[in-house]
């Protein structure tokens, strides 16, 4: 009895710790754990060669960081903030973007040179399927909150891939601007935005229709996107100013410019904030939505790039 009601309440305590913000340093093969509260580095932990992108499993236990020059996905338990283990296989070319399932039981992650879709098993840590795309630079990739479809951006291609979850079909690839790399997912799932870094457009995709419905002019180098998560906002670092776009999701205007360098983006779950990776200053840069100002910056490892938040 003691035994169990001490699992239960370490369980309890690991459910309800501080949110975190989840960083890559791509120069330094490492992740930086950030204390959402304090704003301070907790843990840094070695991962593999050049890792990209990082994706945090919704039940909290872990993360998944593809390596790019590595060919692996580093497994990281958040128990221990350590890496347990490096997933392989011999078609990963280049993995980068990734992104679990809500369930927390799978994940997908883009091969972006050997134009594949990798399905991880999450619970085993293993290679479950692998899905041909017949598209170019499959780069990065969402999951849209219910679980039943992915999307994927294809950089060479010019396209947003439809996947249905149920049976891994590819139901449609939508094209959209030259160099379709960024891109985010409405909180509502009925709208992508997609930065097009060589057209400096972002496209407007309608999930319902499978469709382009909109492309409008950005910044010089819309390199990522993220909505707020009451859907009003959507805001992109742009690659080449080194600042922070922030445009009316409503009426698809730039309403706002912050002075940030550019990189990964992602919002906290309460929209309050906003957390830039600088790859320039080696720093998380962080923006007040209420002000649209830079109020804090973090330093953190060598290139940070990828972000996420729990």
């Amino acid at each position: 009895m003691r035994l169990f009601m001490g699992l239960l309440l370490a369980g309890t305590a690991f459910a309800q710790s501080v949110p975190h913000v989840y960083v890559v340093n791509k120069a330094a093969d490492s992740i930086s754990i950030i204390n959402a509260t304090s704003l301070r580095v907790e843990h840094t932990i070695p991962v593999g060669r050049n890792p990209h992108e990082v994706a945090v499993a919704p039940n909290g236990s872990k993360l998944y960081v593809p390596n790019a020059a590595g060919n692996s996905v580093s497994v990281i338990d958040l128990r221990t903030n350590s890496e347990t283990k490096k997933i392989t296989h011999p078609d990963f070319n280049n993995p980068h973007g990734v992104a679990f399932t809500p369930d927390s039981r799978r994940a997908l992650v883009t091969s972006e040179r050997s134009r594949k879709i990798f399905v991880l098993d999450a619970m085993t840590d293993q290679v479950l399927r692998v899905i041909e795309t017949d598209q170019g630079g499959t780069h990065m990739v969402t999951v849209n909150t219910a679980g039943t479809h992915a999307y994927f951006t294809n950089r060479e291609s010019n396209t947003v891939t439809f996947m249905d979850l149920n049976d891994y079909r590819i139901l449609a690839n939508v094209n959209v601007g030259r160099g379709a790399e960024g891109f985010a997912l409405s909180p509502d799932g009925r709208q992508i935005w997609v930065g097009n870094r060589n057209d400096s457009t972002i496209s407007v995709v309608d999930v319902p229709s499978r469709s382009t419905i909109a492309t409008f002019s950005s910044g010089q180098n819309p390199i990522r996107l993220a909505f707020t998560p009451d859907g009003k906002h959507v805001v992109s670092p742009d690659g080449a100013s080194g600042n922070v776009d922030v445009y009316d999701a409503a009426t698809r205007r730039k309403i706002q410019t912050v002075p940030a360098s550019a990189g990964g983006i992602v919002a906290a779950t309460d929209g309050k904030r906003m957390y830039v990776a600088s790859q320039g200053s080696n720093e998380v840069q962080v923006i007040d939505t209420a002000t649209w100002k830079v109020t804090n910056r973090i330093p953190v490892g060598s290139g940070p790039d990828g972000i996420a938040y729990r």
